[in-house]
């Protein structure tokens, strides 16, 4: 299927579907509804459509039209002219830490959208203390907010694989990173002190991170402490040069940047990055597709292996499991005249609010992109968010791919928020 056929049909989706705006009333918690892991998902959103279903069948391009319903148009491209497969599996609700629970009791129904209208660096909510903003979402920028402050933990850590891959000659390169990052240095719903940790509420930190490189020698030490802020401002921060012996002050994740020049914007990191106020959001409608959410892929350089298929063309595809999982399917529209996307379409998963794919397109309006996140059953769902398997950003037009394995993830260890030094990211980079 080609990419200008598929986009003439997502057009046609576009002019017939319900639009929601922000000019609405917010969405609120049922009357005398109270969350619990047992009523989430029909409590802060909806089940997925599981009528005819069976699990078990290898999907390619040749027979994934039995299951076509599940297969957003450019999933089935994937297949159709790549050779990708999907293992299907069974549909397992999802649902958030006890802690995250309680806080969205708590303070049910006290965020207050703000219309920031064309102005991307307006705040765009507000009494927002923990946990979801917004249970049974009535519009694109509701479900926007709901992953902004979805559940992935207080803190946690990442170590990962990058791969440059060609279509057509395979891996180029690829290099080993460690992250670091206190995600929810405001509003937090497992780890003391609860919602936020004063140092950084005082200077309306609600995220601060540190990463470095650990592979190829060369590279080694480099590493980024940055910040984000409630407001929907850049991030701010400091990089370590290991080779000059130095740092230096900067800003990251500015719109439309590659991270460490791969095919993946620094906005695209988990989906994305950036602020619900620096796009104009629009829910197109609610669906079922197939998704990576109990992907079953093995962590670690062993795990690596046998998930990704780097020798055979297009040296991208990656071996996971695929369940049916209820989606929100919202498109975003950049404020921003310069942003490299035209419009972006993102499918959030009902459960979580957790992007396990995205579509972005170029200014021309014709599909650019595709991004991947596919998680892993987590040990404890009482205790921890679901662990990333792997991330993959897809080039079409290009031809080209960045792969993220995931060689180890926690969360919630309780990290010393002293550890967010530059003099901690100097002593990293040695």
């Amino acid at each position: 299927m080609e990419a200008g056929r598929m986009t003439r049909g997502m057009a046609v989706v576009l002019a017939t579907a319900l639009v929601f705006t922000a000019g609405g009333a917010s969405a609120k918690l049922k009357s005398g509804v109270t969350l619990t892991k047992d009523n989430w998902t029909e409590a802060v959103g909806f089940a997925p459509d599981l009528a005819g279903y069976t699990a078990g069948d290898v999907l390619d391009g040749t027979n994934y039209k039995k299951w076509e319903k599940y297969i957003p148009a450019a999933l089935g491209l994937l297949l159709e002219k790549y050779g990708l497969k999907m293992w299907t599996t069974k549909y397992k609700p999802i649902h958030p830490s006890v802690g995250y629970i309680e806080a969205s009791n708590k303070y049910a129904n006290q965020a207050t959208l703000i219309d920031s209208g064309d102005n991307p660096r307006k705040l765009g909510l507000t009494g927002y203390s923990a946990g979801l903003p917004f249970p049974d979402p009535q519009s694109g920028i509701e479900v926007a907010w709901n992953y902004q402050y979805s559940y992935n933990g207080d803190d946690g850590g990442f170590h990962y694989g990058v791969y440059w891959i060609s279509a057509k000659s395979g891996v180029e390169r690829s290099e080993e990173w460690r992250w670091l990052y206190i995600i929810r240095a405001m509003f937090r719903t497992d780890l003391a002190p609860k919602p936020h940790i004063p140092e950084f509420q005082k200077k309306n930190v609600q995220y601060t991170s540190m990463t470095w490189a650990i592979e190829p020698y060369d590279k080694a030490g480099f590493g980024a402490l940055y910040s984000r802020y409630v407001e929907p401002k850049d991030q701010e921060g400091w990089i370590y040069i290991p080779t000059m012996r130095r740092t230096m002050k900067a800003s990251f994740g500015t719109r439309g940047d590659a991270w460490n020049s791969t095919d993946m914007l620094y906005e695209d990191v988990r989906g994305f990055m950036g602020y619900p106020e620096w796009m104009s959001w629009k829910l197109i409608k609610k669906t079922t597709i197939l998704a990576p959410m109990h992907s079953a892929i093995q962590a670690g350089k062993e795990g690596r292996d046998r998930t990704f298929d780097f020798k055979t063309p297009p040296h991208w595809n990656f071996k996971a499991k695929w369940e049916p999982r209820a989606v929100y399917v919202v498109e975003a529209i950049p404020k921003f005249k310069d942003y490299p996307y035209s419009k972006m379409v993102f499918y959030f998963d009902a459960d979580t609010f957790y992007i396990p794919f995205k579509e972005t397109y170029d200014k021309k309006g014709k599909l650019w992109k595709v991004i991947f996140n596919a998680y892993n059953e987590c040990p404890d769902m009482d205790k921890y968010p679901p662990p990333i398997g792997t991330s993959l950003t897809i080039d079409l037009q290009a031809e080209h791919a960045t792969a993220f394995p995931s060689y180890n993830a926690f969360a919630n260890k309780g990290l010393d928020p002293a550890q967010f030094s530059l003099s901690n990211l100097q002593k990293m980079g040695k």
